[in-house]
């Protein structure tokens, strides 16, 4: 074997060596998602693992696993070995929502998971046909007590219905709830009006009012939102304690140490800095939310205590 041939050999075993080395230092991540490919929540999940992955220079395969309102995603999660290579992105419904108005749980996110990082939220948005005759809140809440249960709305999520629930609560009203097997399952009666409105996320709705097959009625936000400046907040038109917000979390197993929690934060928040990523989300219709590790997980169990307390309110109790 000539001197070149050596050298070419050499090269190979070492390279060879310096990826298995790489692989061994930075194993794969699996980012469970609590619903189906497609949606809002898998988009933005796929947004964040591309940038995580190539902060740590690794892959981050994102895993589906919708049903039972986050609950067969979350027994997925509490599972996991709490190395930091099993992560969730959870929403407000699956964090906050679910132990506020589910009595039996397959989890509990105070004892069964480590917030890593906030890393968008939204306001919610109450939405109504382009055609309807409602073009207000108040339009919608006078025809509800001008005859009880003559107006209707679409839940597709525990958050959809606790949001409604609340708005009934807060305006001495009594509506119907008609119930969907997902947030994608609303739009199509919404948009024909065999739904008279709808409260959801702007990650789901944005594409239809900029299509202006769906109207904003209000944002449920205690400002007004950016991106929608000509859209009355709830509180403006006569309930200031109104005021909810869609948010998204990655979250790991209970257990998992200190320093790899705050690797993770690191390389999630570098991810979030980057103009393109925050533009993605931005046009998704969400906001990319800064926060330290300490402070992340202080907001998602403050959120824990405010949707208890807006379930009380709202008298939502389920199972």
């Amino acid at each position: 074997m000539n001197t070149l041939k050596r050298l070419i050999l050499a090269m190979s075993v070492a390279g060879a060596g310096t990826m298995q080395a790489a692989a061994a230092a930075n194993p794969p991540i699996t980012m469970i998602v609590p619903f189906s490919a497609g949606g809002s929540t898998d988009i933005l999940a796929r947004v964040i693992a591309k940038d995580l992955g190539d902060e740590l220079q690794t892959s981050v395969v994102v895993e589906n696993k919708p049903g039972a309102e986050g609950f067969i995603a979350a027994r997925q999660l509490k599972a996991a070995k709490p190395d930091g290579n099993t992560l969730m992105l959870v929403t407000t419904s699956v964090y906050a929502i679910n132990p506020a108005i589910f009595s039996e749980m397959p989890y509990d996110p105070r004892k069964d998971f480590a917030t890593v990082n906030v890393v968008a939220s939204s306001p919610n948005v109450i939405l109504a046909a382009s055609n309807s005759r409602y073009n207000t809140l108040k339009d919608v809440l006078d025809a509800a007590r001008k005859k009880s249960e003559s107006v209707n709305y679409g839940t597709g999520a525990t958050m959809h219905l606790l949001n409604s629930k609340l708005l009934e609560a807060l305006s001495g009203t009594k509506m119907v709830s008609i119930p969907y097997k997902g947030s994608a399952a609303v739009y199509p009666d919404l948009i024909a009006g065999r739904v008279d409105f709808m409260v959801d996320q702007p990650l789901s709705s944005m594409t239809f009012i900029q299509s202006g097959q769906l109207k904003a009625l209000a944002v449920t936000s205690a400002q007004r939102w950016p991106q929608m400046p000509n859209v009355p907040t709830v509180a403006e038109q006569g309930y200031p304690d109104f005021a909810t917000t869609s948010w998204w979390a990655v979250v790991a197993p209970a257990g998992t140490p200190a320093a790899t929690l705050q690797k993770l934060h690191a390389a999630i928040s570098q991810g979030l800095a980057r103009p393109a990523t925050q533009e993605k989300i931005r046009q998704i219709g969400a906001d990319i939310t800064p926060m330290s590790l300490e402070d992340a997980q202080a907001y998602t169990a403050s959120e824990l205590k405010l949707w208890k307390s807006i379930a009380d309110t709202a008298s939502v109790k389920l199972n």
